[in-house]
């Protein structure tokens, strides 16, 4: 059983190692934020100067076991902490104070910000769940956290369903009557993306995971993160678009019949997943009838 102190740490550093954007970065536990009585009283763990020391080598020193963020994001981070602790009127640590001066001094975020023509992609780290051990099981996943859909496909980065899905697999696990039980199975994932369930499913004891995508680059780029996360003798991925190729096709007979197997998959599964499939009320139809003939 952890301490409060060793939740808080956990908590921040799982947000850390996704990513989860600075203005959204939490340094207090919900459960704690909803009782305090005080901002002083709701912050009491990271007023702390030791535990601030201990949050500068956790964001800050580059000996972290997991692949670090880029330095612009570890400085936005170490800012609002900084504010936060001076709206509080409370010591801050010399070491946090330097790497937020450090970090401004060495990142492209002066004046107006640029949006990048191609994707930018890093690496990020998912913990799976509080209740697993520091150092115990994650995924981790190249993927571009700073575009919704400028480069034509929402698939470069995971979303928060896919999170919030991995959650309820996760907490299946701690109940008697699963209604999601993926040990043993053979998974179908549909609009993988970054794979993130798919990964998970891998990891969690699946017999088979077919991780799908309708864009070739989004696939191959899964194929990537499941060798970085040694899955492949589970989880392997398919090019996969909904609906049916069209009979009027007039194309190369060995074109089209390629193009066809993309619309195609005849593999036994016992269970379909997906979250954020789509955004495309044009493709609901398609989906729709893939999901039947599955």
């Amino acid at each position: 059983m952890r301490s409060l102190k060793e939740e808080t740490m956990y908590f921040i550093r799982r947000q850390f190692l996704q990513q989860v954007p600075a203005k959204s970065f939490q340094f207090v536990l919900p459960s704690v934020a909803s009782i305090a009585n005080t901002e002083r009283e709701k912050y009491e763990i990271v007023c702390d100067l030791e535990v601030q020391h201990e949050l500068y080598v956790e964001l800050c020193e580059s000996d972290n076991q997991f692949k670090r963020p880029p330095i612009d994001y570890i400085g936005a981070v170490v800012k609002k902490l900084v504010l936060l602790l001076e709206h509080l009127q409370v010591d801050i640590g010399d070491d946090i104070i330097s790497y937020m001066l450090f970090a401004m001094a060495n990142t492209k975020s002066h004046g107006y910000f640029k949006a990048p023509t191609t994707p930018q992609f890093g690496a990020v780290t998912y913990l799976l769940g509080e209740e697993i051990n520091w150092d115990d099981e994650y995924i981790t996943i190249q993927e571009n956290r700073n575009v919704i859909s400028g480069f034509g496909t929402t698939g470069y980065r995971t979303w928060e369903a896919a999170l919030a899905l991995g959650e309820y697999i996760l907490s299946q696990r701690q109940t008697e009557h699963s209604e999601v039980d993926i040990v043993g199975k053979r998974i179908l994932e549909v609009g993988a993306g970054t794979g993130f369930v798919s990964l998970l499913c891998g990891k969690l004891g699946a017999a088979k995971v077919f991780g799908t995508d309708g864009f070739e680059d989004i696939v191959l780029r899964l194929r990537r993160n499941i060798e970085d996360n040694k899955l492949g003798n589970v989880v392997e991925t398919r090019v996969y678009k909904w609906g049916s190729s069209s009979a009027d096709d007039a194309g190369h007979v060995l074109e089209r019949e390629s193009r066809e197997a993309d619309y195609k998959f005849t593999d036994p599964v016992d269970l379909i997943l997906g979250a954020d499939i789509t955004f495309d009320a044009e493709l609901c139809e398609l989906l729709i009838k893939s999901l039947d003939i599955l």
